[in-house]
């Protein structure tokens, strides 16, 4: 027998991928994007909450079975049943990136938090693991069962439709497909659900900004997904090593990831130089495409339906008022495997809007992602967020705004005391750095409230410290040197 006889073939007995989901049933609950942009898009907030509503309920089922929450929920007092509506999402406990931690190292590699182990792989099926970008210790792994595999591919492919990418358009991803989720997201998104073609070239150091270049000219290049530091260094590169201006590449958009922004000032860099509107966006590999903006670019909108989101106070977990400063805590309503439940995603946020905005979404807004509230340092009774540091660094044209926040403890007359340098790049072409360290000493102290020293270094000398030389992952902005914040022997 052979396969191209008329003769039955038997039936596998492999885990295959498209067994795994029902395809029709996952665009019903979450519509491909240019259904999705004619319907939950438009609904009102009644409608959306309701969904919302349904949604949770569902999910707290799930984690009643899973035994990270079953166990967490039981030691605060709950019971199944207990929870009747999403207005009682605050009785459940949030947990953070150390509980999840100390559930991988009870029940390696996966934790209780999966509730898998190794064993358990062929029959559950087709699984794709990503990571954390291990910013704050080892990297976390985060499985993906198809079902969520997919239905982040459909959610971020809803970004990129409202932000403008059609069908034709030609993506360039300088993320490398690794353990990190973004470029995997970007790809799947534009390839499987927006007929576009992405070009997966990877980070700088897997194809130089040359190269990066290059092809974009080579094959149309309209729309570029990466972070905006290596977006300005692409900008440069194009100058300095091919004498041709980025803008020449008659770029639709970009889509990258502003950070605290709240001056615009990275923004009209990145327009300036590429001639084209840059979009914000906010995600991580437990949530994906957490909120974006829309062409109104008034504000983040979470994605409603896939995952709810919460600000709290980071000292008492309380919600905050909207405009206040909080912690995002995500609740995640596509994932099973594992459930994500009142996540404190520990990055800081806040509600901007939830009015309708003027592309007709009710979709609540969040302003720029503000840092991470376990990054902060205290200076003499002042919590400094590094991150913060970003308008004043680009506040002076002469600065490349690359910085990079150095923290040490020193001995003044007997005393410990802790201090902070923000060391800034220069750029090389700067006429004069004549005044500019006092400037911006200045300016910092005004945007953090506490005097900290600045240090000018040459353009590329934080390159290796800071991540800023198109490596994968974020860029650093914190290097605390604190004895008590130094890695102890054994751990990473």
């Amino acid at each position: 027998m052979t396969a191209s006889s008329n003769e039955p073939l038997p039936a596998t007995r492999l885990p295959i991928y498209r067994n795994a989901f029902d395809f029709e049933r996952l665009i019903r609950e979450f519509p491909l994007p240019d259904v999705f942009e004619q319907t939950v898009w438009r609904w009102s907030p009644e409608r959306i909450r309701a969904l919302q509503e349904e949604r949770f309920l569902r999910i707290v089922e799930v984690g009643w079975k899973n035994p990270f929450y079953r166990r967490r929920w039981s030691a605060a007092g709950l019971a199944p049943g207990d929870i009747r509506s999403l207005d009682d999402i605050v009785k459940l406990p949030t947990y953070n990136s150390d509980d999840v931690k100390e559930s991988l190292e009870a029940r390696p590699p996966f934790g209780d938090f999966h509730d898998v182990d190794i064993a358990d792989l062929p029959a559950r099926g087709p699984l794709k693991m990503q990571t954390s970008g291990g910013t704050t210790g080892a990297p976390r792994p985060t499985l993906f069962d198809a079902w969520a595999w997919e239905a982040q591919a459909v959610i971020g492919a809803r970004a990129l439709y409202i932000q403008g990418a059609r069908p034709g358009d030609v993506i360039q991803i300088p993320m490398t497909a690794s353990l990190a989720n973004a470029g995997w997201l970007s790809y799947k998104g534009c390839h499987d659900f927006l007929g576009m073609l992405p070009l997966t070239t990877g980070s700088g150091v897997v194809t130089s900004s040359r190269q990066q270049l290059e092809i974009a000219r080579r094959f149309g290049t309209s729309i570029w997904h990466c972070f905006p530091e290596y977006l300005i260094r692409l900008a440069q590169a194009s100058q300095d090593e091919l004498g041709r201006d980025v803008r020449d590449l008659k770029t639709k958009f970009l889509r990258t990831y502003l950070g605290p922004d709240l001056d615009g000032s990275l923004r009209r860099e990145l327009e300036e130089r590429w001639g084209c509107p840059a979009y914000d966006a906010y995600g991580t590999n437990e949530i994906s495409a957490g909120a974006f903006e829309c062409q109104a670019r008034d504000g983040l909108h979470f994605m409603e339906d896939s995952v709810y989101m919460e600000i709290l106070d980071p000292e008492t977990g309380q919600p905050v008022a909207p405009g206040e400063r909080g912690n995002l805590v995500a609740t995640v309503f596509f994932r099973t495997l594992p459930p994500i439940i009142r996540y404190n995603l520990r990055d800081l946020g806040r509600l901007a809007h939830s009015g309708r905005c003027a592309c007709g979404s009710h979709f609540r807004r969040m302003d720029h992602f503000l840092g991470r509230s376990d990054a902060m340092v205290k200076l003499r009774g002042v919590n400094i967020y590094p991150m913060a540091c970003l308008p004043a660094v680009r506040s002076d044209a002469r600065t490349t705004g690359e910085w990079l926040c150095v923290v040490e403890r020193v001995d003044v007359a007997g005393v410990p005391r802790d201090e902070m340098d923000v060391h800034v790049e220069v750029r090389r072409d700067a006429a004069s750095r004549d005044g500019l360290r006092e400037a911006l000493e200045k300016r910092l102290k005004d945007d953090l409230g506490v005097v900290v020293r600045v240090r000018l270094v040459d353009e590329g000398a934080l390159a290796e410290l800071a991540n800023t030389n198109g490596r994968e992952g974020k860029p650093r902005r914190l290097l605390d040197r604190r004895p008590a914040f130094q890695p102890q022997q054994g751990q990473p």
